[in-house]
């Protein structure tokens, strides 16, 4: 007897319709396949990829260092007092890291950074959470003052080398920002001390 070894049409249909419809899906409706249409979209919109280590900051950077190490970011600068100093610059991005974002805004004081602000999608709150505590550590050790992570007025903060970086704890309330800031111990001086994490505005 011999075997009929056709594929069958309706296994055939199923199988184009998986192949057709199955990376919609995870484009669609799986966290990866998202960020990725996000990233996709940012590129076409000509915004660009920031990759910074945020940790590493210091108050030690001037203005045009920070432009030769981002010089695909169209800085808008502005004079003026503002919280961090006496000058800001903000420029539009895509990405930070290969996580969504919006903007990088840099505060200075007579040319020297003193605050960086990172403002992410708000749908990446979570992913911006474990990059940071990729670079600096998890929120276990929630040891007393002396750890390297505390949580002040519902503000998560993580100590680094010249300063902190701060973004809210926990699930974003509407009227939360989705920012990373990165505070330099000369910033944090100049507005009272540790504590003045727990006054940082996000908005």
């Amino acid at each position: 007897m011999q075997r009929d070894f056709r594929v069958p049409s309706l296994y055939k249909s199923l199988l184009m319709l998986a192949l057709v419809f199955g990376p919609f899906y995870w484009l669609a409706f799986t966290e990866d396949g998202q960020r990725r249409t996000d990233l996709a979209l940012m590129s076409v919109l000509g915004k660009p990829q920031l990759n910074a280590a945020m940790d590493a900051f210091t108050s030690g950077l001037t203005e045009s260092q920070v432009r030769e190490t981002f010089p695909k970011l169209r800085f808008q600068c502005a004079d003026g007092a503002n919280p961090f100093g006496d000058r800001l610059c903000g420029a539009e991005i895509g990405a930070f890291n290969g996580i969504p974002a919006s903007s990088m805004t840099v505060f200075l004081t007579g040319g020297s950074l003193r605050a960086v602000k990172l403002s992410y999608r708000r749908a990446y709150h979570h992913r911006m959470r474990e990059w940071v505590e990729g670079r600096v550590g998890a929120a276990g050790d929630r040891g007393g003052e002396g750890s390297a992570f505390q949580i002040e007025d519902g503000v998560a903060v993580w100590a680094v080398a010249d300063g902190l970086l701060a973004m809210r704890d926990g699930v974003l309330t509407r009227e939360d920002d989705p920012a990373l800031l990165w505070l330099s111990q000369a910033a944090l001086a100049r507005r009272g001390g540790a504590r003045a994490s727990s006054q940082i505005p996000f908005n």
